[in-house]
């Protein structure tokens, strides 16, 4: 996880929706609405299907010109924005995305990075070349 996929959970006893906007649009006009249930609803999410590349910006040089995406990802409570969004970068920094409302009644969103465990397979090994029928672990 990470990289291409990131999942949102949803630890609140609300749904929440997660609306996807695109800068040129109207401020109601969503391109596409992700609705996650409460209280340990979940959805995994492409990150890549939500960049395009629609805004540029010229580098200090003013010969190279990068592309940007302007998507944004509004977080809605109960048809209510809650003042968190997302960009794209930010869902591929992140395995998950935790939204849960704190102690104080506030809603709080945690991301949790990718981390890696690799396993080491602890089984006997035979190796002929060793004197008689030692066993080696690897």
């Amino acid at each position: 996880m990470g990289a291409k996929l990131t999942v949102i959970e949803n630890r609140c006893n609300h749904d929440i929706e997660i609306r996807v906007w695109v800068s040129p649009a109207r401020p109601d006009k969503f391109q596409s609405i992700i609705r996650i249930e409460g209280e340990g609803g979940w959805k995994e999410v492409n990150s890549k299907n939500f960049i395009h590349a629609d805004a540029t910006i010229l580098d200090d040089n003013d010969d190279d010109i990068e592309f940007v995406s302007s998507t944004l990802l509004m977080i809605y409570m109960d048809g209510v924005y809650t003042g968190y969004y997302f960009l794209p970068i930010h869902l591929v920094k992140y395995a998950k995305v935790i939204c849960d409302i704190n102690e104080d009644g506030l809603f709080v969103v945690q991301g949790i990075k990718p981390t890696f465990n690799f396993c080491r397979f602890k089984g006997c090994a035979y190796f002929p070349y060793l004197r008689g029928n030692k066993k080696e672990m690897i």
